[in-house]
C-alpha cells in the first residue's frame, strides 16, 4: 500500500471529469503538496480542492502540452518550487481524431515530453528519491477504435512508453515506477461531441453504439484508479470499467 504522507505529487491534465475526482481524492491525503499543470486554472476549483484540506500546499502552473517550451517552463518551476516529485500523474485525454496533431500532441507527445522532463526530479541517481509516474491511456490502447484510429494510435504509443519505461533494468536504477490507467467509457465531456470527432465519416453505426452503451461516473473511474496506484506494481495496466477494476495482461509476441 502506497504512503502518500508528505509527497510530492504532480497532476496533468484538467479541472474537469476523471481528472478533478482525481484530485479531490488526492486532497484528502496527507500530502506534502500537489500542483496542477494546465493550460488553463480553474479558479473556483482550486479553491474548492485547497478547502478541502487547508494543511496540503496547493498550486497551479500554466503549461501547454503542445509546446515544448512551455513544458520545459513549467517543469524548471515546478523542480524549484518541490525540490523533487514523488508521483507524476499524466492525466491529459483527448479525443479529436480530425485534428492528428492535437490528438497525438496531447494524449502522446505532451505525456512522454512531461515525463522525461520530470525524471531528473525523481530518479534516484539525479535530484529525486525514486517515486511513480501513471499515465492515462484507454481501452482503446489495448484494443481497435475503428471510429478513433488516432486517438487508438495515440493511446497504443502511451502504452508502448509505460511498459518501456517500466524496464526492470531502468527501474532498478531510476526507483521509479510506471503505470497506466486503461478506463472504459466514462461520463465527461469528452463525450459529448463523438460525432465531430471521429477519424473519418465511415463511422455513423459505430459511434451510435457507443452513444447508446452504458457508462461509469468519473468518480468511480477515479477511485479504481486510486486503488491501482497504491498496489505499485511497476510496468502494470489498469482496465477501469463500469467501476470495477482489472489487471491487463500483456501478451508477449517476440523477444530478443
Amino acid at each position: 500500500m502506497y504512503d502518500w504522507t508528505n509527497k510530492n505529487v504532480v497532476y496533468a491534465g484538467s479541472f474537469s471529469g476523471v481528472g478533478f475526482q482525481m484530485m479531490h481524492l488526492l486532497m484528502q491525503k496527507k500530502l506534502k503538496m500537489m500542483i496542477i499543470a494546465s493550460r488553463m486554472e480553474n479558479v473556483e476549483m482550486m479553491k474548492k480542492l485547497q478547502a478541502e484540506n487547508p494543511s496540503v500546499k496547493l498550486m497551479f502552473m500554466q503549461m501547454n502540452l503542445m509546446e515544448k517550451s512551455s513544458i520545459e517552463q513549467a517543469m524548471k518551476k515546478i523542480g524549484q518550487t518541490m525540490g523533487h516529485i514523488d508521483v507524476l500523474i499524466n492525466g491529459m485525454d483527448v479525443l479529436a481524431d480530425k485534428d492528428v496533431e492535437q490528438t497525438i500532441g496531447i494524449n502522446l507527445m505532451g505525456l512522454i515530453q512531461m515525463t522525461m522532463m520530470a525524471m531528473p526530479y525523481m530518479d534516484k541517481t539525479q535530484m529525486g528519491q525514486g517515486g511513480m509516474v501513471v499515465n492515462m491511456a484507454s481501452v482503446y490502447g489495448l484494443e481497435p477504435a475503428p471510429a478513433f484510429a488516432v486517438y487508438a494510435a495515440a493511446k497504443h504509443g502511451v502504452l508502448g512508453f509505460t511498459r518501456s519505461m517500466a524496464d526492470k533494468a531502468i527501474y532498478q536504477k531510476t526507483g521509479v515506477m510506471f503505470m497506466a490507467m486503461c478506463p472504459g467509457l466514462t461520463n465527461t465531456e469528452m463525450m459529448m461531441n463523438l460525432r465531430e470527432n471521429v477519424t473519418w465519416h465511415h463511422s455513423e453505426e459505430l459511434v451510435e453504439a457507443i452513444e447508446s452503451a452504458k457508462r461509469q461516473m468519473p468518480e468511480e473511474a477515479a477511485m479504481q484508479m486510486l486503488k491501482a496506484m497504491e498496489m505499485m506494481k511497476n510496468g502494470s495496466m489498469w482496465i477501469v470499467n463500469m467501476g470495477q477494476l482489472k489487471e491487463a495482461m500483456p501478451q508477449m509476441h517476440w523477444q530478443m
